[in-house]
């Protein structure tokens, strides 16, 4: 029986009171000891008033920097008013330019002979082609041939001359100093007339019945030059595409002037408060000074 062993029992129970107890944080079976923590080091006080100034004075910079800007927007002469008056001298020479579109001369009409166009012929093969005459004069025009990605012919490009002599068609009548401009005209519009006569075989409407010279050179009740095929006037156009570039340039250099005036303005209004931030600035760069 073991009741008669008791003693031992006691002894060892006393043993365990007489031992101090040992706490250790654990991770699994591994004593882990606490983390140690240096102190933050701390710098010394002439160092930071050291970095402190270097970081006012360049704030100072800055500052100084805008008020010299302040004080030049409220003088006479500055900056913005030179570019002010730079684009008010441009502004004048464009409008002057456009009311010189305004202006222009009209010339006296010359009309056309009714010189018949005939001999019309529209093919639409491998590529398109087109042939008509005037006054016994042939011309012809086809389809540039195209190469799409896949190897094969895209052929619905723009109609290139192939033959034909626009001088040969202008009336003798014509007076020399028109006749150049007659003959620009007329090579225009009979491009314009030989791609009307493809797109309306392409669209399956029927080809125009008995067009001649006159239809491809009317005289222009604008200007007293001549419009082509569909009505257009080249020097109109011309005219009209002029005056909106100098209405968008005069455009612009309004928006310019208003934007230089704008921020002379600002900078002049920003005048007293750099004055008073440089002064603040100032004492504070006095007051750690005389620390």
């Amino acid at each position: 029986m073991a009741w008669w062993r008791f003693w031992e029992h006691d002894e060892a129970s006393e043993q365990s009171r007489e031992q101090p107890a040992q706490r250790t944080a654990t991770v699994g079976t591994v004593p882990v000891p606490p983390a140690h923590r240096d102190p933050a080091p701390t710098a010394p006080a002439g160092d930071r008033t050291t970095h402190q100034l270097e970081h006012l004075r360049k704030r100072r910079e800055g500052i100084r920097f805008d008020l010299e800007r302040a004080e030049e927007a409220n003088l006479p002469g500055n900056p913005w008013d030179e570019r002010v008056a730079l684009l008010t001298d441009t502004l004048a020479i464009v409008d002057a330019d456009l009311a010189a579109l305004d202006r222009f001369d009209r010339q006296t009409s010359i009309p056309m002979p009714p010189t018949p166009t005939a001999g019309i012929v529209v093919t639409n093969d491998a590529q398109v082609d087109v042939r008509f005459s005037i006054g016994g004069e042939l011309f012809h025009f086809a389809e540039e041939i195209d190469w799409d990605e896949r190897g094969g012919p895209e052929v619905r490009g723009d109609l290139r001359f192939q033959s034909g002599a626009i001088d040969r068609v202008v009336p003798d009548q014509v007076p020399s100093d028109r006749r150049d401009a007659l003959i620009g005209h007329l090579t225009d519009s009979v491009q314009v007339f030989a791609t009307d006569l493809r797109d309306r075989v392409l669209d399956g409407l029927p080809l125009p019945v008995s067009p001649t010279l006159a239809d491809l050179a009317r005289p222009c009740p604008v200007c007293g030059g001549w419009q082509d095929w569909r009505g257009n006037c080249n020097a109109c156009t011309q005219r009209s595409w002029q005056r909106q570039q100098l209405r968008a340039e005069a455009e612009r250099l309004r928006t310019e002037q208003t934007m230089e005036e704008e921020e002379r303005h600002r900078w002049a209004e920003r005048l007293p408060i750099a004055r008073r931030r440089l002064a603040d600035i100032d004492g504070d760069i006095a007051n750690l000074e005389s620390q």
